[in-house]
């Protein structure tokens, strides 16, 4: 009898769950990876782009005859340009590629939330060493033979193959573009913009050509500069304690007898000594002359102290530094007999080695400098390879320095090299002493080997009159985070030239001539460099690199050298490809020119933000500045803002690199890898991963950080189906004005606009990762833990024409359009998949947005239908918070001590007050908030119940099980009778 009992309970009961409007969305549980590239991607990327770009085309063509400064005032307002700094197309993306892509297109869908026209054209870096590479070994044996046109041809196929296929991948990130329109360094029209740019540069006199030492890639074949440079910390060298002896002439000056005297030099190179051409000294530094092993030795008399190797040495006289610059001497180990001179030098310290530096002005900058001011030879015997140039090197020398098994010199840097010269040093009797010495020391950061310093005839953009202009020019740019200001002008200070000159072939030539008798003479003025680049305009980039025939140099140099142009052939040097991505400001000038149209005046910065790794202080955003302040003349950036970011670390903290094996590819991360316990986070899991870290130092990636990545996607997605669920039906589909809702809606709704104000300061902050904290706090706090816990009810239970559940709707497509804002730059595929399953009834008769009448997440204005609601309201905050939150507060601890009774909807709870008209809320809104069986309000007081004190007026709370009966339909304990309605639940069926 009682289990039938139960029985029929139980079919009551659940024959009104039909009647119940549970949430209903067919908006799916999980993300699901094919839609989302085949449908959520575009929908939410290139078509957003396409139509937003669209209609600015439209907008300017109504403007086209205006002035260009009603134009300029139109772009100021209405477009935003961040420009894309060209990832190298060579080899697939990593996750550098994809914090680096994400990060940019969170700002660009933040800027278009704010009702600006985004123009983000993506761009690549084609030329360059690494590509040539490639090229070159797929040819194989035939590197002697192979004409520059074929590693051109074989060069520029790889880029295209590697372009489509980054692409491709980039597109699986979600990004707001179109890809059909980019720019590529090896575009016709970007090469000649390029040379233009080097024009410009040489008309104000910027660009030099000078034989002098610069940093060489002895791997690579070619002049690096300093931004192509990693040191290595840990770099171990051979150095050498050398004694130079002073000739006889000198030894009779300082009166020193028959007794041997020498010069003693330290150096870390001792490949070097070979191209000695003077020793430099500081005359503000003390010298002695000290007597050790019946042997004379000068030296600086502090540094003589430290040198163990002497101890016990007898100081014979003090020298006076001036003195110094009169005496000379030999260098044995190449048997000339020529008296070398010494000089004063500035960078002569008391701080390392004797207080005397051996001077080779073929192999240092420093070196160069003296040598250049006192007309010493810039002598260089090393190759292009980093071996001894056998025919430089003196006849005596040829022989001890070459290789037997290539026939080539030695190379400079090898081991047993450097035990030739201490062999040589010591059978000289030059060998004071050597060891091993770890210090820092440049490497090319391509082939990661260490670089030599030799003299070559190379081209230099020279900074000296330019540096002030670009430190000028960077006062009026922001930077992201500030620490890039002192980076950037620190690079800039320290620099005085740039060698912008590379031995390749695969690049943009720089567009010289010289004498085939004699190469170091150089036709270039601006004359042949118009028409050359002209000719370059007609025929194509890859017909400098033919073979320079005497008939073929006729259409190369304007009809007034013809006479002579059989004498001159093409240089075959390239441009540093830092020049070449440096100057693609041009293709920001090139849009504003060309489609929005200005003509006299562009604006000034070009692009709004310039963001990329910390890395490109020394690189692009450095070769951008020169360019354009170089170029141009004026103190201007071409950017208002630079913003960086870290580098990608796995979970231990350690940089992500191909060599460790700890890199993640971004596929992997979206996809999942189960071999490396990685759970497939999918396109916004990605992006997500990205935002909620702190780009400005390094952003960490591994199994851990997923999985907490992919719970707060989670969370996203639930809340979601939670507010489209429950927005399914209604009678009227018409928001409710403000003052139409009840407390604890218009509390959620002012917060809400609070929350929205919030992450609109953090994300003109760029702070990301804030963004994401408030917004989860708001959804775990707000909306999960109180607010959608408060309206389940009303939502399942009350009729559709009720004004509470009308009021709690119009609360939720407030909060779905906020979470729509701020969520849509960061998870933009969940944010379109939410969209597309939200009744178009809400959004009324009129379109949603003034995109041609098509509606959009991303077009809407940020926060739209907030705009409603009142700026602040700190009295309704304030009374909310410290009367019914405080209340809530109360009850909450007081149900938490009760043993009989586990749910809320259980109680019945009596609220006594001395005032009652005081409360702010109804005896209804109360109810609801506490989620309990039956509510009262009595007036007066109980003797054996605490106070509570509200802001309003003191209350006493009395919790008690209810007498009532279950509800069968929503399950509150308020029925009168077993397995009857309550009168709530009666008049819904009723009226259904």
């Amino acid at each position: 009898m009682f289990r039938a009992f139960i029985s029929i309970r139980n079919a009551s009961s659940h024959s009104y769950q039909k009647t119940l409007r549970l949430p209903k969305t067919k908006f799916p549980n999980r993300s699901n990876l094919q839609k989302a590239f085949d449908q959520l991607i575009p929908q939410s990327s290139q078509q957003i782009y396409t139509q937003q770009y669209d209609e600015l085309i439209v907008k300017l063509s109504k403007i086209s005859e205006c002035p260009d400064s009603m134009k300029l005032d139109f772009l100021r307002d209405n477009v935003f340009i961040l420009h894309d700094g060209p990832p190298y197309a060579n080899g697939d993306l990593h996750l550098g590629h994809a914090l680096n892509k994400i990060l940019k297109d969170i700002i660009n869908r933040h800027q278009l939330l704010n009702g600006k026209h985004v123009v983000y054209i993506p761009g690549w870096d084609c030329h360059g060493l690494p590509i040539e590479l490639k090229a070159l070994n797929k040819l194989n044996d035939k590197l002697d033979t192979i004409s520059p046109m074929k590693i051109r041809s074989i060069a520029r196929a790889h880029a295209q193959k590697t372009i489509k296929a980054q692409k491709e991948q980039f597109e699986q990130f979600g990004i707001l573009t179109d890809w059909k329109t980019r720019y590529l360094t090896m575009d016709p029209k970007f090469e000649i913009n390029q040379l233009n740019v080097f024009q410009e540069l040489f008309k104000r006199n910027l660009i030099k050509r000078q034989r002098k030492p610069v940093y060489w890639g002895t791997e690579t074949k070619t002049a690096l500069a300093e931004g192509e440079l990693e040191y290595k910390e840990d770099h171990v060298s051979t150095s050498a304690y050398v004694k130079f002896p002073l000739t006889e002439k000198s030894k009779e000056f300082l009166d020193v007898g028959a007794i041997p005297t020498y010069l003693l030099i330290w150096t870390s190179t001792p490949w070097t000594l070979l191209s000695n051409r003077a020793i430099c000294f500081n005359e503000s530094l003390q010298y002695v002359l000290l007597r050790f092993n019946n042997e004379y030795l000068i030296l600086e008399k502090n540094l003589a102290e430290n040198l163990s190797f002497i101890s016990g040495y007898e100081v014979v006289k003090s020298l006076d530094p001036k003195i110094l610059s009169g005496l000379s001497y030999t260098n044995p180990l190449v048997k000339d007999d020529i008296a070398r001179p010494l000089f004063h030098g500035d960078h002569v310290t008391s701080t390392t080695g004797t207080g005397l530096v051996h001077t080779a002005p073929g192999h240092g900058h420093e070196d160069y400098t003296i040598g250049i001011q006192n007309s010493l030879e810039v002598y260089s015997p090393v190759d292009h390879e980093g071996r001894y140039d056998l025919n430089e090197l003196p006849f005596h020398l040829q022989t001890y320095f070459k290789e037997e098994e290539s026939g080539k010199g030695c190379k400079v840097l090898d081991t047993h090299t450097t035990k030739k010269i201490i062999d040589l040093l010591d059978k000289e009797n030059m060998l004071a002493h050597h060891h091993e010495y770890i210090h820092s020391y440049p490497y090319d950061w391509r082939s990661k080997k260490p670089i030599v310093i030799r003299a070559t005839p190379q081209w230099f953009a020279d900074l000296h009159d330019i540096k002030s202009s670009a430190l000028r020019a960077l006062e009026d740019v922001k930077f992201f985070p500030e620490r890039g200001m002192n980076r950037l002008t620190s690079f800039i200070k320290n620099r005085n030239e740039w060698c912008i000159s590379r031995q390749r072939y695969w690049g943009v030539p720089i567009p010289s001539l010289h004498k085939r008798d004699d190469p170091d003479t150089v036709l270039m003025n601006e004359e042949t460099l118009s028409h050359i680049i002209k000719t370059i305009e007609s025929k194509g980039i890859d017909a400098w690199f033919a073979e320079s025939t005497e008939e073929s140099m006729y259409e190369w140099l304007p009809e007034k050298y013809h006479a002579i142009a059989k004498d001159y052939y093409r240089g075959t040097d390239t441009v540093d490809v830092w020049f070449d991505s440096g100057t693609s400001w041009h293709v920001i000038a090139d849009w504003y020119k060309s489609i929005a149209g200005l003509k006299s005046q562009l604006p000034e910065p070009l692009a709004d933000v310039y963001l990329e790794g910390s890395d490109q202080h020394r690189g692009w955003f450095q070769s951008s500045l020169l360019t354009k302040v170089g170029s141009t003349g004026i103190d201007e950036a071409p950017y208002k803002k630079v913003i960086t970011h870290g580098f990608t670390l796995d979970e231990n903290g350690i940089k992500m690199s191909k060599s460790i094996g700890n890199t993640i590819s971004p596929l992997a991360i979206i996809k999942g890898d189960d071999k490396r316990k990685l759970p497939a986070l999918g396109v916004d899991g990605l992006r997500l991963l990205v935002a909620q870290s702190n780009f400005t130092s390094d952003i960490v990636a591994g199994p851990t950080v997923m999985k907490h990545v992919a719970d707060a996607l989670k969370k996203f997605r639930l809340t979601f189906k939670f507010i489209l669920g429950n927005l399914q039906e209604s009678t009227e589909f018409e928001l409710l004005p403000f003052s139409e809702l009840r407390r604890i809606d218009q509390y959620t709704l002012l917060n809400l606009k609070i929350l929205c104000e919030e992450t609109q300061k953090l994300y003109n902050q760029h702070n990301f990762s804030n963004v994401l904290t408030q917004v989860q706090y708001h959804m775990n706090n707000d909306l999960s833990a109180l607010y959608f816990s408060v309206i389940k009810d009303s939502l399942y239970s009350d009729s559709l024409t009720s004004s509470k559940r009308r009021s709690i709707q119009t609360t939720l497509f407030h909060i779905f359009d906020a979470y729509r804002s701020i969520m849509a730059p960061v998870i933009p595929l969940m944010v379109q998949e939410a969209w597309n399953y939200i009744p178009k009834e809400w959004f009324g008769k009129s379109p949603r947005n003034s995109l041609s009448g098509v509606e959009t997440a991303f077009t809407m204005q940020w926060c739209n239908s907030l705009r409603e609601i009142p700026d602040s309201n700190e009295n309704l905050l304030h009374s909310f918070s410290n009367n019914e939150l405080k209340l809530l507060s109360s009850f909450t601890q007081k149900f938490n001590t009760l043993d009989n009774v586990t749910k809320p909807l259980q109680l019945k709870v009596t609220l006594y007050c001395q005032e009652p008209e005081l409360l702010p809320f109804t005896r209804e809104e109360i109810e609801d908030l506490l989620q309990v069986g039956e509510l009262v309000i009595e007036t007066g007081s109980q003797s054996d119940l605490p106070y509570l004190e509200l802001s309003s007026t003191t209350v006493q709370l009395k919790l008690e099980e209810s007498v009532l009966h279950k509800c069968p339909r929503c399950w509150k304990h308020n029925s009168p009778n077993e397995d009857t309605l309550c009168h709530r639940c009666e008049e819904v069926i009723n009226d259904s």
